[in-house]
């Protein structure tokens, strides 16, 4: 039997296995670029869930303003992690910070960050993040560093 990995909170960081696909490289054997910001989204949106509750499309609280990364290294169809944690708060965004790291979680391939804005889809309006959700975040990241 194998042991399927799980996602989890370890060292102040939400931390996501994931297995590189075939469909994830290009001609070349190495992960395409594009495909990194689908590893940020898959791990942003466990985390959110994580946070705020839900398990669906529509429980997703925030529309995404900004997104840049960083490549180090390349990866080929191997086991790796995608590291996530909430990074700077303002009144109505924050920033979903990453890391991509091999599975042995040393050797970081790349480095992200995303800029999402708190979003109410029935008034279409952006939304202030909460003090509670201020300080779930600050306990989970400071708990688990």
């Amino acid at each position: 039997m194998v042991a399927h990995a799980v996602s989890g909170w370890r060292g102040g960081w939400y931390v996501v296995p994931y297995q590189v696909m075939f469909r994830d490289v290009d001609t070349f054997g190495h992960v395409n670029n594009a495909v990194y910001f689908t590893y940020f989204e898959w791990a942003r949106t466990l985390m959110w869930f994580e946070l705020a509750g839900g398990e669906g499309a529509r429980d997703i609280g925030f529309i995404v303003a900004r997104a840049e990364c960083d490549f180090k290294v390349q990866l080929s169809m191997e086991p790796i992690e995608s590291w996530v944690r909430i990074g700077e708060m303002r009144s109505t965004s924050f920033d979903f910070l990453y890391e991509i790291r091999k599975s042995d979680g040393q050797q970081i391939a790349a480095i992200g960050r995303v800029v999402v804005v708190l979003f109410d889809w029935k008034t279409q309006a952006k939304v202030s993040i909460s003090d509670e959700f201020r300080r779930k975040v600050m306990s989970l990241q400071q708990s688990e560093a």
